[in-house]
């Protein structure tokens, strides 16, 4: 066992899982200082420039990835969401196509249908751009004011039903200041249809039991 490698991934992940993004960029830089560049190191990177808020240094990240090791479906499909989310519409087809060839999970090739389904129409990729626009102010109202965070969150799932975040938002809603168990379970149930998430899956047991 290598103590150096060992003790540098410890620090990498505890920080990316603090939101620590300089501390993890630091210390997934020493990784590769010390043990070589690999793909799962340079897909942290990207990983953390997301985290820190920097999408295009990601993208950047992303893209040498490929150019170095190849296209694969964990690259390519974040390469995809990226682009999606940036309104980089021709580049989120090709790299969702691109994806969609090497194999994804039952639950990826729906998310990434659904959104080459959407980049299939100007018009419907352009409500779903600016229904993701929404998602700050949704969140901001959680709490202060809920009416008005439903009124969001259902707009941007209506233009936007690839977005994971807002059903589970929208399911925590009904569950936890409406009073709606089954609108919950409902919308907790499509969250995990699209992505394997943790505290939707906690959620609906707890929809379950109430």
């Amino acid at each position: 066992m290598d103590p150096i490698k060992w003790y540098y991934q410890r620090r990498m992940l505890n920080a990316m899982v603090q939101n620590k993004w300089e501390e993890a960029e630091s210390f997934t830089h020493k990784l590769i200082n010390h043990e070589g560049p690999s793909m799962g190191l340079h897909y942290n990177l990207a990983l953390i420039a997301l985290g820190s808020g920097d999408k295009e240094k990601a993208y950047d990240v992303l893209v040498k990835a490929v150019l170095r090791y190849g296209e694969s479906l964990r690259l390519c499909r974040l390469l995809g969401d990226i682009a999606y989310l940036s309104g980089k519409g021709e580049e989120a087809i090709h790299w969702y196509t691109s994806a969609l060839d090497d194999n994804p999970s039952e639950k990826e090739e729906y998310l990434m249908r659904l959104r080459l389904d959407l980049l299939s129409s100007e018009k419907n990729y352009t409500k779903a751009l600016d229904a993701c626009a929404l998602l700050p102010e949704a969140e901001k109202r959680m709490v202060s004011n809920p009416e008005d965070a439903r009124s969001l969150y259902e707009r941007i799932v209506q233009d936007d039903p690839s977005q994971a975040e807002a059903w589970n938002n929208l399911g925590c809603l009904a569950l936890d200041h409406f009073n709606d168990k089954g609108t919950a379970i409902e919308f907790f149930t499509r969250t995990l249809e699209l992505v394997d998430h943790q505290g939707a899956a906690k959620n609906l047991a707890r929809a379950r039991k109430a």
